[in-house]
Order: C-alpha cells, then sequence, then structure tokens
C-alpha cells in the first residue's frame, strides 16, 4: 500500500482541495477502449458509492488519430488550455452523494525526448528534468451531487499547463520534452467523521491510454499542427479556403440622395481674390466657432458624392488638312470639371488661369489621342 493517501474533510459542506495530498502512484483503473471500469487487482474494495462508477471518453476517434501521430499539447509560462480537450461521460454515481472530479499527470518515463525532423520522431535524448511540483486539478463544480454530474458530458475545458516552476495560478506544471499521462479521478465526498480511515476505498481512478502526450512549447511534428486546425473550432484563422473567414465588403451607412449640380464646391467656382477674401472671413469664423461646428463650414455631402457634370472640351486639329471622315472627335467630354478654363484658339491649346498658381502663358496641348492630366 503506499504511504501517502488521500483524506477528505469531515461534511461536504465545508469541502474544500487539498492540494498538497496528491493520488497514490499507484496501479488504477485503467482501458484501452472508451470506457474505464477494470478494478486494479491487490487494493481493498471501494466504497459502493464509486465501485459501481464507469466513465467514457468523449472524442475517442479525434484522441486516437492524434495518438497515432504522437500527440502534443503546449505549455507556456502564462498556461495554455488542452487540445483535444479532457471530457468524460460518468455513469453509476449515487445521484444523492456528493462527488469531487479532478485530475492529474504523471510521467511516462524517467526520460527527455528530442524531435529528429529527417526521420520525423520522438528521440530519447537523455534523462528527465526534476520532477515538477505535483498538482491536482479540480474541476470548478466539485462537489457536486451524482445526478448533476451525470446529467451531461463533463469537460476540463478550464485546466491549463504550463512550465513555470513558480507558477501561483494553479495550473498543472510540467517540463517541455517530456512524455505524461493524464489520470481521471472520481472521489467520493464521505460525510462521516472518520473519513480518513476510509480514503482508499472512496476514490477510484480511470486512465485512456491515447491522451498521453509530450509537453512541448512548440509542435514539432508538422501533421500535429494541420490536425490541431483542421479540428480546433478555435483555430478559424490559421485555416485556408475557409469561405467564412473572407472579407466582408462594408455596407453603406447612410443613403444619400444625389443631385444634378456641379459636385465642385463654390469657393473653387471663384476668382483669386474672391478666394482670399472668403479664406479670410472663414478664418476668422473658425477662431469663434467650436470643434464640432466645423464640419459645417465644409461643402454638403450630397455635393461632394453627386455625379460629375462634363463639359465639352474643344480641342483644334494640329494638322490642317487631314479629313473629317477619318473619324476623330471634334469634342471630347472631360474626365473631370475644369472651372474657369477657356480655349485659344488661335494657339489650339488651354490657356490656365493665374489663380490656380500657373503663369498666364502656361498652355495645355491636347492631341487628337490625349486627355488632359
Amino acid at each position: 500500500m503506499p504511504s501517502e493517501i488521500y483524506s477528505l474533510p469531515v461534511t461536504s459542506s465545508s469541502w474544500e482541495p487539498l492540494l498538497g495530498s496528491p493520488f497514490p502512484s499507484g496501479p488504477c483503473s485503467s482501458s484501452s477502449e472508451a470506457q474505464a471500469t477494470a478494478e486494479p487487482p491487490g487494493q481493498s474494495p471501494k466504497n459502493p458509492c464509486v465501485s459501481s462508477v464507469t466513465v467514457q471518453l468523449e472524442m475517442k476517434p479525434l484522441w486516437e488519430e492524434f495518438n497515432q501521430l504522437g500527440t502534443e499539447m503546449i505549455v507556456t509560462k502564462a498556461g495554455r488550455r488542452m487540445f483535444p480537450t479532457f471530457q468524460v461521460k460518468i455513469l453509476g454515481m449515487d445521484t444523492l452523494a456528493d462527488y469531487a472530479l479532478l485530475m492529474d499527470f504523471i510521467p511516462l518515463d524517467d526520460k527527455r525526448y528530442r524531435y529528429a525532423f529527417h526521420s520525423s520522431a520522438w528521440l530519447v535524448a537523455g534523462k528527465a528534468d526534476p520532477a515538477t511540483p505535483g498538482r491536482v486539478h479540480f474541476h470548478p463544480d466539485s462537489p457536486a451531487k451524482g445526478a448533476q454530474w451525470m446529467r451531461q458530458i463533463v469537460s476540463f475545458d478550464k485546466l491549463k499547463l504550463t512550465n513555470n516552476l513558480l507558477d501561483d495560478n494553479g495550473h498543472i506544471i510540467l517540463n517541455s520534452m517530456h512524455r505524461y499521462q493524464p489520470r481521471f479521478h472520481v472521489v467520493f465526498v464521505d460525510p462521516r467523521k472518520d473519513s480518513e480511515r476510509y480514503a482508499q476505498e472512496n476514490f477510484k481512478s480511470f486512465i485512456f491510454a491515447e491522451t498521453q502526450f509530450t509537453a512541448v512549447t512548440a509542435y514539432q511534428n508538422h501533421r500535429i499542427t494541420q490536425l490541431k486546425i483542421a479540428s480546433n473550432p478555435f483555430a478559424k484563422g490559421f485555416r485556408e479556403s475557409d469561405l467564412d473567414s473572407w472579407p466582408v465588403a462594408p455596407r453603406p451607412l447612410l443613403h444619400i440622395p444625389t443631385q444634378s449640380h456641379n459636385s465642385l464646391s463654390p469657393c473653387l467656382l471663384k476668382g483669386p481674390k474672391e478666394q482670399d477674401k472668403d479664406l479670410n472671413k472663414t478664418s476668422a469664423t473658425t477662431s469663434r466657432t467650436p470643434a464640432c461646428l466645423h464640419q459645417q463650414l465644409l461643402p454638403p455631402t450630397e455635393a461632394l458624392l453627386a455625379p460629375t457634370t462634363y463639359r465639352p472640351l474643344a480641342y483644334q486639329a494640329p494638322y490642317p488638312g487631314v479629313p473629317v471622315h477619318l473619324g476623330i472627335p471634334r469634342t471630347r467630354p472631360a474626365p473631370y470639371s475644369i472651372p474657369n478654363i477657356r480655349a485659344d484658339g488661335n494657339q489650339g491649346g488651354l490657356t490656365l488661369p493665374t489663380g490656380l498658381g500657373l503663369p498666364s502663358s502656361t498652355t495645355m496641348c491636347l492631341e487628337p489621342g490625349q486627355d488632359s492630366q
């Protein structure tokens, strides 16, 4: 008999997890099938409240698929959840009795491993690192009546793995590049005053061989990475050709009616002197206007979004003798409105106004196959 036992308090009302008392490391119930019920030989008979308890592993095909490749679990300083998540279906409990459900992790051997990428296999790299502090993860709903545990699937989705030896968050501490076997325990909360005497009878442990894994800080086997991305619902962002992850074009927030007037602001259609007066008037007004009202000084949104009214732009062919039947148009629509631009028939070009910052003699010639830029 192991010397260390798991003791429980007197009543379930004052029950609290005793993290300092790990479970014995002796044999326990195990099975390679989806259900673990075998009673280990050489142990004292179990309490009737736990002797008939059976446990079925959920997502067993997925666990087996990972196990065939060599399951890897990420460990981080902050703690990382397991995937696949350890989930079980429990049967055979006393519906009126109180039970606590918990998990711990035991090393599979005393070796440290490394992954050989050229052969895609795990190799022994030496002796195992010093053992990490043994911890037990209690299901947050513990303790609870047997009827509640059997009503639905029990999920340990809050369990996290870490490689921080100084972790104070209660996460399971593991050594990276070491192999571990999760164990599941069902503990009957014995209301008797001398419950310490029956500690070995009041719990039952279960091991599923397909849940063993190697703790890593980064996935070594690329097949494991692909399988986790393909089967983890929270890894949608890493999948390719996922229609749900494609960006969707945003819809317009408001429907603004369009009008047919010129899209340019009225201030652009004035001369240079009038523009200077308007700018001075605007600056004096905005200095006394709150910031929230500045947007009223801008042109209306309908004017900015209205369709542009094009003005025909005339030009003179550079070669006076070319027959008209060649199909060269005499006028072409400008790509955008050009304010205060008048055609110069003598030079065959366009004279730009002085208000645009260019010399008055500047001209812009248009060839038959060329548009203004």
